[in-house]
């Protein structure tokens, strides 16, 4: 008796040929469409331009910080340069070279867009007398060390410069060192020069000198107004007439109103 025969299994007919690729794997091997790579594009962009924009802003700064420390250093270098010269003076008459008529220990006077404040000023150190360039040639035959000399600050379009005399009565016109030029340039330049003294009796007046009666001599030995360049003949070299306290007063351009108040006595 014969057995009839079982058809063999046929493949299910979802299993694809071993020569197709299925969907899945299609879709795994294809690239970024348009869109994705414009999408991504952009990202990339936006990142470039906060990171640029945040590098410009530390630049900005970075630079801002520089600008701020080389003002600040240079208004700590004019003040501690005028106390220092005002803490200094001494009452002692200035008798210029060539004969000229003696000035008072401390004078300050405008003559139009002028400003100078003059001082007799003691214990000029051995960095003021010029030595090695940076502050001046020293002449032939100058000491150095601590020595009574005149400064004098000089208020011109802006700029504010320091120059002094080794000497209060010095022979040669050319002892006159200069020991800092330009020193209001990075302040946004001084625009003006005040300054008010303060007198037993009398109390703040503007300039150097009050209003004294023509009688009681004391303008001989003063030097007059604060804004006059013509003194009498003095006899003393010595002077008791400085006032008690000074108040300066620097207008610049980047902090404003600046002000010493230095006492005298």
């Amino acid at each position: 008796m014969t057995r009839p025969q079982t058809p063999s299994p046929q493949a299910p007919e979802s299993q694809a040929p071993n020569n197709q690729t299925s969907p899945q794997a299609a879709a795994s091997d294809r690239g970024l469409s348009l869109i994705e790579l414009v999408l991504a594009m952009a990202i990339f962009a936006l990142v470039a331009v906060m990171g640029a924009q945040a590098l410009t802003g530390m630049i900005r700064m970075r630079d801002g910080l520089t600008s701020r420390s080389s003002q600040t250093a240079a208004l700590a270098e004019v003040t501690s340069l005028l106390r220092a010269d005002l803490s200094a003076l001494v009452p002692m008459l200035f008798y210029p070279p060539e004969r000229a008529a003696p000035q008072a220990a401390l004078r300050f006077w405008r003559r139009g867009e002028v400003t100078v404040l003059a001082l007799s000023r003691g214990g000029l150190a051995q960095f003021d007398t010029g030595r090695n360039g940076a502050l001046g040639s020293q002449p032939p035959g100058l000491k150095t060390g601590l020595k009574t000399g005149r400064v004098e600050w000089r208020l011109q379009n802006g700029q504010l410069s320091r120059s002094f005399w080794p000497s209060l009565i010095p022979a040669d016109p050319r002892s006159r060192l200069q020991t800092g030029p330009h020193l209001g340039a990075a302040l946004g330049g001084i625009t003006a020069l005040h300054l008010r003294s303060y007198w037993p009796q009398t109390g703040w007046v503007e300039g150097t000198a009050p209003a004294q009666d023509p009688g009681s001599g004391i303008g001989s030995i003063t030097g007059g107004a604060a804004d006059d360049d013509s003194t009498a003949g003095a006899v003393e070299v010595y002077s008791d007439t400085l006032p008690l306290a000074v108040e300066l007063t620097l207008v610049t351009g980047h902090f404003g109103k600046i002000s010493l108040v230095e006492s005298l006595k």
